[in-house]
C-alpha cells in the first residue's frame, strides 16, 4: 500500500467518524426533554355559598424523552385569597385518576406545605399531545365587600401563575355565575366591571366577553405567555345577591387592618409625642435658670477664685483633657511645681511648697503625677495616667457640687439619661419582636412603633448631653466666666499687649481650660517684653533659661530677688527669640495632653396585585397562583 492509499484510507476513516459523531449528536439532541402548553383553560363556577369550582384543562405537547408526571401548586390563605382547596379530582380523558401515596401511573397525591397545596399526578411515559384535567373547590374564595363601586363582592383568581417553566401558546378562562347574579357595571355606563390581567396589570391582550344574561364571562388571552408572565381574571358583582359569609382569611386581614390602623396611630403619637416629651423634660429639668443680673459682654479679671479646671468644667459641663492640663499649668503658676524642656522630653519637678492647702482634686492630681517621686518625666507617664483620669474627673465634678454650682455631677446626669435612652431602645427592640411574633402574618406596620420609639431614644440620647443643670449661682458664675473667656479671646481689643505682657503667665492656665492656648501663646509671642514664666525652663542648644533664678528645674533654685529674664533680653541666647520659646511651650501642652490620655495599644486577633381604573384600584391580589410543571 503506497502513501496515497494510506492517506485516502485516513480521510475515509475521518469522514466516517464525523458522520457517526453527527448522528449521535442528532440522536442526543432528539432525546432532550421538552414540553409546552398548547392550551391552558380554566372554567370557574361560582356556588351559592361563595365557594367556587375550578376545572383546569391542560393540553401538553411532549418531545424528546418521555414524561411520567406533572404537578400544580395553588396558593391558599391570604396569599391565595381562599381558606382551603378541597375536593380535588384528576383525569386524562375518560381515565379518572385515584388518590394514592405511591407513584403508580393513574394516581395522584395532594400535599400542603405552608400556604401552598401541591397536586402531583403520575401517568404512563408520554410523548406527543396529551390533555389532563383536574378540578378542585376553592373554599372562601370570594372577596366579600371589596368597597369598589359601592358594596361589592368579587372573584379575583390567577389562571396561569408566573412560575410556569414552559411556553403557554394559548390560555383562556370562563367564569359562570349563579342564577340571578351578573357583573356590576360602572356607574353611569353599560360597561361591566370585569377585567383580565397580565403580570398584575390590566392587559389589552385579554379579550373579555359577557353573555346576554350576564352570567357567563369569558377571558381569552390572545398572546403566548412566557415564563415569568401571569394571567389573572377579575369579576365583580353586587354585594348581597348571594348569602356569602366573610371568609376566614379576609376576617384575619380585616382584623389585621384594624390592628395596623391602631398601631399606626400609636406610632404617630409616639413619633410626635416622644420627642416633644424629651423637649419638655429638658425645658423643665435640664435648662439652666434665668439670670437675675446683667453680665457685661466681657470681664477683664477672673470673676472669682475658682481654679481653671473647675471653670472649664463649669462652662461646658465636661471635665475635658484641657481642664486636666490646665491644672498642671495652674499649679506651676502657683509655685507647686516646675517644668523643664529636655531635648525630646519634658520633666516635671515638685517644689518645696506644701500641698496641704490644695483642693482635693488638685492634691489627687499631684499624687497621680508624681506618686512618691520629686521629679517625673513626661515620657514615663505614657500609658500610666489614663486609668487615673476617671477618678480625677470625678473629683472635679464633685468640686462643682461642693461649690453649689450644680446639684448633681454633670457626668452622672448624662449617664442617667443615657441609660434612659438605652432603656427606650430596649423597649423598641422588644416591641418589634413581640409584635412580630403576634401579628407578623397579618399586620404590615409592626415595625412602626419600634421605629417611633427608636426616634425618641435618639432624641433622648442627644438630649442627655444637655441635661446637666446648673444652680442659679452656677448659671451666674458660668455667664461671668464666659465673659472673661471673651476677654481672653479678644485681648488685643481691650489691652495694649506691649504694656500688659505680664498677664500672659497669669491667665495661661485659664486660656488652656477655655481651649484658647494656641491663640493666647501666638498673640504674646509677638511681644518681646513678655517674660518667660518662672516655672518653665526652655531648652536651646544645651542651655536652660528661665525658672526661679538661674538654675535648672529641680535644682536648689535661686533667690526671689533674681528678676525673671525677658524673651527680649534672651534673644541672643534663644534661637528664634519668643517664637522659639512659644513653639516649645505649645509642644509641651500638646505632648502632655497626648501622653496623659494615652492607653496601651490593643491586640486584635406572592400573588399579583390589583389595579384597574374605575373600580379595581387597590384592595386585593389575585387568588390562587402557585406553579405548574412536568417531568
Amino acid at each position: 500500500m503506497n502513501k496515497y492509499q494510506k492517506q485516502s484510507g485516513r480521510i475515509i476513516l475521518l469522514v466516517i467518524a464525523l458522520a457517526i459523531f453527527f448522528l449521535l449528536g442528532q440522536g442526543a439532541q432528539a432525546q432532550v426533554k421538552q414540553f409546552r402548553w398548547d392550551d391552558w383553560e380554566s372554567d370557574i363556577t361560582l356556588l351559592e355559598n361563595g365557594d367556587f369550582l375550578v376545572e383546569e384543562t391542560h393540553t401538553l405537547n411532549f418531545s424528546g424523552e418521555p414524561f411520567t408526571f406533572g404537578f400544580r401548586t395553588i396558593k391558599t390563605g391570604a396569599a391565595g385569597n381562599n381558606d382551603a382547596i378541597k375536593d380535588i379530582a384528576v383525569r386524562e380523558g375518560d381515565q379518572v385518576y385515584t388518590q394514592a401515596n405511591g407513584q403508580a401511573p393513574g394516581t395522584y397525591t395532594v400535599s400542603q406545605d405552608g400556604d401552598e397545596v401541591t397536586i402531583r399526578w403520575y401517568f404512563e411515559p408520554a410523548l406527543g399531545n396529551h390533555t389532563y384535567t383536574f378540578s378542585y373547590v376553592v373554599e372562601g374564595g370570594v372577596i366579600v365587600d371589596s368597597g369598589q363601586e359601592g358594596l361589592s363582592d368579587e372573584i379575583f383568581w390567577t389562571i396561569v401563575p408566573d412560575d410556569h417553566p414552559a411556553l403557554v401558546e394559548h390560555s383562556s378562562a370562563t367564569v359562570r355565575l349563579p342564577e340571578g347574579v351578573s357583573p356590576q357595571k360602572y356607574t353611569g355606563t353599560n360597561d361591566y366591571i370585569v377585567a383580565g390581567y397580565k403580570n398584575d396589570e390590566q392587559s389589552g391582550d385579554i379579550v373579555t366577553r359577557v353573555s346576554e344574561d350576564g352570567r357567563t364571562i369569558t377571558f381569552e388571552n390572545t398572546q403566548p405567555l412566557l415564563n415569568g408572565q401571569s394571567f389573572a381574571v377579575r369579576t365583580q358583582f353586587a354585594h348581597g345577591l348571594l348569602d356569602i359569609p366573610t371568609s376566614n382569611w379576609q376576617q384575619r386581614q380585616q382584623i389585621g387592618d384594624t390592628i395596623s390602623l391602631i398601631i399606626t396611630v400609636i406610632s404617630i403619637l409616639l413619633l410626635v409625642g416622644g420627642p416633644l416629651l424629651v423637649l419638655v423634660l429638658w425645658y423643665t429639668r435640664g435648662r439652666d435658670p434665668q439670670l437675675s443680673v446683667v453680665v457685661p459682654d466681657y470681664i477683664s479679671e477672673p470673676p472669682d477664685s475658682l481654679p481653671p479646671a473647675v471653670v472649664g468644667t463649669l462652662v461646658d459641663e465636661k471635665a475635658d483633657m484641657q481642664d486636666i492640663v490646665s491644672t498642671l499649668i495652674d499649679l506651676a503658676h502657683r509655685g507647686y511645681l516646675t517644668m523643664t524642656e529636655e531635648d525630646e522630653d519634658h520633666t516635671f519637678a515638685r517644689t518645696e511648697k506644701s500641698t496641704n492647702d490644695l483642693r482635693p482634686f488638685e492634691q489627687q492630681f499631684v499624687k497621680d503625677i508624681f506618686g512618691r517621686n520629686e521629679e517625673r518625666s513626661l515620657s514615663s507617664l505614657r500609658y500610666k495616667f489614663a486609668n487615673k483620669l476617671p477618678g480625677l474627673r470625678g473629683k472635679v465634678y464633685q468640686e462643682l457640687v461642693d461649690e453649689k454650682l450644680v446639684t448633681r455631677s454633670p457626668h452622672s446626669v448624662r449617664k442617667s439619661y443615657g441609660c434612659f435612652a438605652g432603656l427606650i431602645f430596649g423597649v423598641a427592640a422588644a416591641s418589634f419582636f413581640a409584635l412580630g411574633a403576634l401579628f407578623a402574618d397579618t399586620v404590615a406596620t409592626i415595625v412602626c412603633p419600634a421605629l417611633a420609639l427608636a426616634v425618641t431614644g435618639i432624641f433622648m440620647l442627644v438630649a442627655s448631653r444637655y441635661m446637666p443643670r446648673k444652680t442659679a449661682k452656677g448659671a451666674e458664675a458660668a455667664e461671668k466666666w464666659n465673659a472673661f473667656k471673651t476677654y481672653l479671646k479678644n485681648i488685643e481689643q481691650y489691652k495694649d499687649l506691649e504694656q500688659s505682657s505680664e498677664i500672659f503667665a497669669d491667665y495661661l492656665a485659664y486660656a488652656v481650660a477655655f481651649g484658647l492656648e494656641r491663640t493666647w501663646i501666638r498673640k504674646f509671642s509677638s511681644v518681646p517684653s513678655t517674660p518667660i514664666p518662672p516655672w518653665y525652663f526652655p531648652y536651646y542648644g544645651g542651655h536652660y533659661y528661665g525658672g526661679f533664678g538661674a538654675g535648672k528645674a529641680g535644682s536648689s533654685g535661686g533667690s526671689g530677688s533674681v528678676k525673671p529674664p525677658t524673651l527680649q533680653g534672651m534673644s541672643g541666647g534663644l534661637t528664634g527669640g519668643l517664637a522659639g520659646m512659644s513653639a516649645g511651650l505649645t509642644r509641651m501642652l500638646n505632648s502632655t495632653s497626648t501622653v496623659l490620655k494615652s492607653t496601651p495599644p490593643s491586640t486584635s486577633s406572592g400573588g399579583s396585585g390589583g389595579g384597574f381604573s374605575g373600580g379595581f384600584s387597590g384592595g386585593f391580589s389575585a387568588g390562587g397562583g402557585g406553579s405548574a410543571g412536568f417531568g
